[in-house]
């Protein structure tokens, strides 16, 4: 079934500064830079490191994404929505040699990840509008509750040509869904979190423009998507 639904997030002491809605740059950037929770953007190398270190689920996920990676040849990798940056320290740790572009679009959190990632090439990208950055493959690690069904579309138009790796945030069951309709009816103070969407949902976002192959990247679902001309990566 092909089901979106808006999600809704109990952030706690930290809603004083994420708002109603965490999908904003400014709320992002309060999130990662003013706060110390799970969702906080290391200040200095070593903290980065540490974090890194502490979630070894992300390592696993970083190798599955650096198989696919190697097997298509790609030499230089763009990955979109940085946030905190842990997966990409994990990346850069793998195959250092491979160059890394690393975005987001909340102008602080990028100041600060240009500290954090000397090594790579840092830029502010909006996914709403920029075109996609020069690169043999382009990476979209659980960005995909930040965009609406048409903002994806628009996105995949504008990166028709492209090959990508989308790793989902979740895929939503029914059960999930039902359980996130009755979190709103009993919880207050909750703020607006993105999109939720079941597995037909995701897939009916990329049919006119990219072939997909259905994987799973260590804990997480996700596909590697080719144009539909011509394929440039495929899952082993």
């Amino acid at each position: 079934m092909r089901i979106t639904m808006r999600h809704y997030f109990d952030f706690g002491p930290d809603r004083a500064v994420v708002g109603d809605d965490l999908v904003r740059p400014a709320s992002w950037d309060a999130l990662r830079t003013e706060t110390s929770g799970p969702f906080s953007l290391p200040k200095t190398r070593p903290d980065l490191e540490r974090t890194a270190d502490e979630h070894p689920e992300l390592a696993e996920r970083a190798r599955e994404i650096d198989r696919l990676l190697e097997a298509a040849g790609a030499k230089t990798v763009a990955s979109y929505g940085v946030g905190g940056g842990p997966l990409e320290l994990w990346l850069q740790r793998l195959r250092p040699e491979r160059r890394l572009l690393l975005t987001d679009y909340a102008p602080q959190t990028v100041e600060r990840l240009t500290h954090l990632f000397p090594e790579a090439d840092v830029r502010v990208h909006d996914l709403l509008r920029d075109p996609p950055l020069e690169a043999d493959a382009h990476l979209f690690h659980r960005v995909d509750t930040e965009l609406t069904n048409r903002e994806w579309r628009e996105l995949l138009r504008r990166f028709a040509d492209e090959t990508l790796i989308v790793v989902a945030t979740e895929v939503a069951t029914l059960p999930r869904l039902a359980a996130e309709v009755v979190g709103r009816l009993r919880r207050t103070g909750l703020s607006r979190a993105g999109w939720l969407r079941t597995r037909d949902a995701f897939e009916a976002l990329w049919l006119p423009t990219h072939e997909a192959t259905a994987l799973r990247v260590y804990d997480l679902d996700g596909w590697v998507l080719g144009p539909r001309e011509r394929r440039n990566m495929t899952a082993p």
